[in-house]
């Protein structure tokens, strides 16, 4: 069962296109949003975005709107709040309300900086989207060591990302264990376990920290952690759909230059 991005980038067809062709495509559509002073062409590649993470790359819908309204929701609340504070001079006032001595008004120029950060939002959302249900991490830490990003970042990166899970699932089964003994009924007990817990894995990181500094020594580490770097040729139809998504991109935003919904 698929559980988390990772599950579902290794199943993914779209894992088998060109690193550096994907990684372009969404840096292209994020810098693009973020400098479009009109929120059609944000939502415009956002709309492509996730119709080419959820057709061509196989995500399942309900796993992929569950986790992108639930990061949505958060954007939502700060640009209700945007609508708010932020005011133009002279603008028109749509709407007000006064709360004791203070009077919180929504005018236009506020509306349309809400929503215009708001497409912001969701644009960079799916663009992240994209590359993360696509691309194996271990993959992107691959590629970043193939083009001489920050090797030691590089690869602290991977090792805390590799133990993240490690620890996780360590800390699933300790709490299994302490709920089948009644680990958690009572306040009393649940302090007192959870401080458990805490202080069980404190102690197993030390230890696998340990055990990976002697079996990487014992490998002949020599400061530098050789990657497996799969490389995928960049095919016909896949640079056609890459030069169609920058044409559109930029017909949208030469048409839509200046456009306000409000």
């Amino acid at each position: 069962m698929v559980t988390n991005l990772d599950d579902i980038a290794l199943l993914s067809p779209l894992r088998y296109k060109n690193t550096s062709l994907k990684l372009f495509l969404v840096i292209f559509g994020l810098l693009a949003g973020l400098f479009s002073n009109t929120p059609i062409l944000p939502f415009f590649i956002a709309v492509c975005m996730i119709a080419a993470t959820i057709i061509f790359g196989k995500v399942p819908v309900k796993f992929y709107f569950k986790l992108f309204l639930t990061l949505l929701g958060f954007a939502l609340v700060s640009c209700i709040i945007l609508a708010f504070f932020t005011h133009g001079d002279n603008s028109q006032v749509l709407w007000s309300i006064d709360i004791l001595w203070w009077t919180f008004s929504i005018t236009v120029d506020s509306l349309n900086q809400a929503v215009l950060v708001f497409s912001r939002t969701i644009n960079g959302l799916a663009c992240i989207f994209l590359l993360s249900m696509t691309t194996p991490m271990l993959e992107m830490f691959s590629y970043f060591k193939r083009i001489s990003f920050l090797d030691i970042f590089v690869e602290l990166s991977m090792l805390i990302y590799r133990y993240i899970f490690v620890f996780l699932e360590t800390a699933i089964n300790i709490q299994s264990s302490q709920k089948m003994r009644f680990g958690y009924k009572g306040l009393k007990n649940s302090v007192r376990s959870l401080g458990m817990l805490v202080g069980s894995l404190f102690v197993q990181t030390i230890e696998q920290g340990d055990k990976l500094y002697l079996s990487m020594n014992s490998r002949c580490y020599t400061g530098k952690l050789p990657f497996y770097t799969q490389k995928y040729k960049i095919k016909v139809a896949d640079a056609a759909v890459s030069i169609l998504f920058i044409g559109l991109t930029a017909a949208v935003f030469v048409y839509t230059r200046g456009y306000q919904f409000f």
